[in-house]
C-alpha cells in the first residue's frame, strides 16, 4: 500500500517551497484545494446515490445525465463538443454531476480555495499531484474516456476557468451500485506512476494566508471576472485591515 505524504503549511513561504516546476511537456503537477481537510477527493457524480434513482449502475447514471445534457445544451453552447470527455467537462463546470474533479495547475490558486471561509477551527487542504508519466494526461484529440485516473484539459474554456488554469482528474466508475471509492483509497492500492500529497493548511493561519493571497493578485476578482467575483472581492476586503504597519506614520 502506498502512503500519502503529509506537509504541514503554516504560511504562504511554506507553501512556496512546496510548488514544484513542470516535471516535462505533459508532466505539470496538479492542485486541489478544499477548505476542510475532512473532504475526501470525490467527483460531483459519486455524491450522488444511485439506489434512490432509477438507475441499476453509475455507468447508466452517467450516460443518462450526458444524454440529458446534449438533448438540451446545444442551443445554449452555439457549437458541437467533439467527444464525451469534453461534454463532461462542460456539465462539471456549469454543475452537473460527472466523474470529473476540478483542479488546477496554479498552485496559489488551490491555496486559495484552501482557505475559503466558512470552515472555521478547520484545516484547510491543497492536494497536489505529480504525474509520473506524460500518458496520464489526456491528449486534445482523444475520444474515449478513460477507464483509469487520467488528467484532461478542457478544450473550451471560460474566462474562469482560463484564470483558475483549471484542469480535471478524470475518475473511474464504481462497478455496477458499488459504494464510490475516494481518489485517496484508490492512488494507495493502485499502480499509478504518480505522487499523491496532502498539504495541510493550519486553520489559524488561514485568513491571514488568504490575505497575503490578495496582495499577489489572487483572489475573487481575478479567479471569477465579472461582477460575482467583483462583489465578492469587496466583501472581503471589509475584513483586510491591519495595525502592524501603524509604526511608519508619524504620531
Amino acid at each position: 500500500m502506498r502512503a500519502i505524504e503529509t506537509v504541514s503549511i503554516g504560511n504562504v513561504e511554506d507553501f512556496l517551497h512546496e510548488m514544484v516546476p513542470q516535471l516535462g511537456f505533459q508532466r505539470t503537477p496538479i492542485y486541489r484545494g478544499q477548505a476542510s481537510d475532512q473532504w475526501a477527493i470525490l467527483p460531483t457524480l459519486f455524491r450522488e446515490e444511485v439506489a434512490r434513482t432509477e438507475f441499476n449502475s453509475w455507468n447508466e447514471l452517467e450516460s443518462s445525465l450526458l444524454v440529458r445534457l446534449k438533448q438540451r445544451a446545444r442551443g445554449d453552447l452555439g457549437y458541437d463538443p467533439m467527444s464525451e470527455l469534453e461534454w463532461m467537462s462542460i456539465g462539471q463546470h456549469h454543475g452537473l454531476p460527472t466523474r470529473l474533479s476540478a483542479w488546477t495547475e496554479n498552485a496559489l490558486v488551490a491555496l486559495y480555495f484552501a482557505t475559503e471561509p466558512g470552515r472555521e477551527g478547520e484545516d484547510g487542504i491543497v492536494w497536489r499531484i505529480l504525474p509520473g508519466d506524460s500518458n496520464l494526461v489526456i491528449s486534445q484529440d482523444y475520444e474515449q474516456v478513460p477507464e483509469r485516473p487520467r488528467i484532461y484539459g478542457p478544450q473550451k474554456t471560460t474566462p474562469a476557468m482560463l484564470n483558475q488554469k483549471t484542469c480535471y482528474l478524470c475518475h473511474p466508475l464504481p462497478a455496477e451500485d458499488a459504494a464510490p471509492e475516494t481518489f485517496e483509497e484508490y492512488y494507495e492500492l493502485g499502480d499509478e506512476r504518480m505522487h499523491l500529497s496532502r498539504l495541510v493548511v493550519a486553520a489559524g493561519e488561514k485568513e491571514f494566508i488568504r490575505r497575503r493571497l490578495a496582495t499577489m493578485g489572487i483572489d475573487a476578482r481575478t479567479l471569477f471576472p465579472g461582477m460575482t467575483g467583483l462583489c465578492e472581492q469587496i466583501s472581503e476586503e471589509i475584513y483586510s485591515h491591519t495595525d502592524s504597519y501603524e509604526w511608519v506614520f508619524p504620531g
